[in-house]
């Protein structure tokens, strides 16, 4: 593994175990000792303590800017990373210690001199210790108030410590009792957000780098946390509601939607880790996000793009004006739908399962001895492989594309899409400047065969409006007559782009 993008979780000889740390809304930690799914479980008395840890910083937030910061509970100190910073950890485990001493000068030889407090989580902390079908976990809830100079809130934590798929297991269960769920930032940052009345930094963005020295399950495990902490922080984003007076940003939906499309990209390129059936089931869950979010997505682009330069190009005509009115609240529509499956356990759920994803070991064991081979190789030659195979079936289809039919350039556009998650995905592992002109060439054709797509999308979603009259006939009929002829236009460039693709040497060979 590579000790500065993928930390190994602590074993025991043969076994696995793990640490996850999930959020829960503060009335629901008063119900969680309380669980009828822990009663069974525990092999003990509940242990309450209480509990007090204050974070520093520099006056100027040096160590934040680092994704870092100091600690201090009951008189010992260490330095934790709270945000982006180079390093990466396993989705859903607690922020990494990197170093403790007994007084904050002593943390690194670079600790900075001058720290001061700058927030702080009060409360209690309650233990359990479980047993679920012969496994031992420990269970740790943090239910308390962060503190800032001038404002405080409730906030509570679950850690769970133990095998990992009992963790896992008793994780699930507990998601469909309780509102428990994949922090999207660490318990530090924020607190000390909640302080500066700011938002935490979102642990991963874009799409994910691979490091040469991973096997091909690690990089597998590495790449699924990585996007779906990416999809964590945009749903996040989603499913906050706006303000009174501020309309609901496009962006989120569109990067969220983005990440996910890479995820499944990712999970179709791993066929033997596939069969594992915590994987058929995040593939399931992942299904049903895109059931949501794709629909959310499209109305998105239909409402700020071509609506609009339909509503621009025929602005006095009082049917379009009406017709787009109507899609705007079929957005809100879909929009609300996106919210409810976010906010429920299904989603929780997901999460969960791709924060086990992040520890090969939680999955690898239900891979059959064939298939766990095909897992062990080198990731370069697993790499080089994927994207031969992707590019000769691109460049099948994609012969004559003059003379080809629209489903045909349809389906050039997701094969190139499909190619394009890839390149990016194994890039990394081939040094110069020829991973950057594929991508660059590649994505300039998918761009010229997303004009036709979304003539094609908007073409569905004025089907799904329905409704009846001639007013409605002639809007849906300017909408459909605007994006065909903007298509048609769009020919000649697709063939263009496809030579220079064509003419671009693969950099894997």
């Amino acid at each position: 593994m590579h000790p500065a993008t993928c930390p190994r979780w602590p074993s025991d000889g043969d076994r696995r175990l793990i640490e996850l740390e999930l959020s829960l809304p503060p009335d629901a930690a008063a119900r969680l000792p309380r669980s009828r799914r822990l009663a069974a479980l525990k092999t003990g008395r509940a242990r309450n303590q209480p509990i007090r840890i204050v974070w520093h910083d520099t006056p100027t937030a040096d160590l934040l800017s680092q994704g870092l910061a100091v600690a201090e509970q009951r008189g010992q100190w260490r330095l934790e990373q709270i945000g982006p910073n180079g390093r990466e950890w396993p989705l859903g485990a607690p922020s990494p210690v990197l170093a403790e001493a007994s007084s904050a000068a002593d943390l690194t030889p670079t600790s900075p001199v001058r720290l001061m407090p700058v927030a702080a989580f009060e409360g209690r902390a309650i233990a359990l210790d479980l047993l679920r079908e012969g496994e031992a976990v420990s269970l740790r809830l943090l239910d308390g108030v962060m503190r800032g100079v001038t404002a405080e809130r409730r906030a509570a934590r679950l850690r769970m410590a133990g095998d990992a798929v009992a963790v896992t297991a008793l994780a699930l269960d507990l998601a469909e009792e309780l509102p428990v769920a994949i922090p999207c930032a660490a318990l530090a940052s924020e607190t000390i957000a909640a302080a500066r009345a700011g938002l935490p930094a979102a642990r991963r963005l874009g799409a994910a780098g691979l490091p040469s020295d991973l096997s091909v399950a690690e990089a597998f495990a590495h790449v699924t946390g990585h996007l779906a902490d990416v999809m964590l922080h945009w749903g996040e984003l989603i499913a906050a509601p706006p303000g009174p007076d501020e309309p609901r940003a496009l962006e989120p939906v569109h990067q969220m939607r983005v990440a996910m499309r890479r995820l499944r990209s990712t999970m179709s390129q791993y066929p033997a880790a596939a069969e594992a059936q915590l994987l058929v089931e995040a593939r399931r869950g992942l299904k049903q996000l895109a059931g949501v979010l794709g629909p959310a997505r499209d109305w998105d682009v239909f409402c700020s793009e071509t609506g609009l330069a339909v509503g621009e190009a025929f602005t006095p005509e009082a049917q379009v004006a009406r017709l787009l009115a109507v899609a705007e609240r079929r957005k809100n529509e879909h929009y609300q739908t996106l919210c409810s499956f976010l906010n429920g356990a299904e989603y929780r759920r997901l999460m969960i399962r791709f924060a086990s994803l992040s520890i090969p070991e939680s999955w690898i064991a239900a891979v059959d001895p064939e298939q766990a081979a095909v897992l062990d190789q080198p990731l370069l030659d697993f790499a080089a492989a994927v994207l031969g195979k992707r590019w000769k079936r691109l460049l099948r289809t994609g012969e004559a594309i003059d003379h080809l039919e629209a489903a045909t350039l349809h389906e050039i556009r997701l094969l190139g899409k499909r190619m394009r998650y890839a390149a990016e995905l194994f890039s990394s592992l081939w040094p110069g400047k020829a991973p950057r002109r594929f991508i660059r060439r590649l994505t300039g054709l998918q761009e010229c065969l997303g004009v036709l797509n979304d003539g094609a999308v908007a073409a569905q979603l004025m089907a799904e409006l329905g409704g009846s009259g001639a007013d409605r006939a002639f809007a849906v009929g300017v909408v459909r007559g605007f994006v065909a002829g903007r298509g048609a236009t769009h020919r000649q460039e697709i063939a263009r782009a496809w030579s220079r693709f064509r003419q671009t040497t693969p950099f894997w060979v």
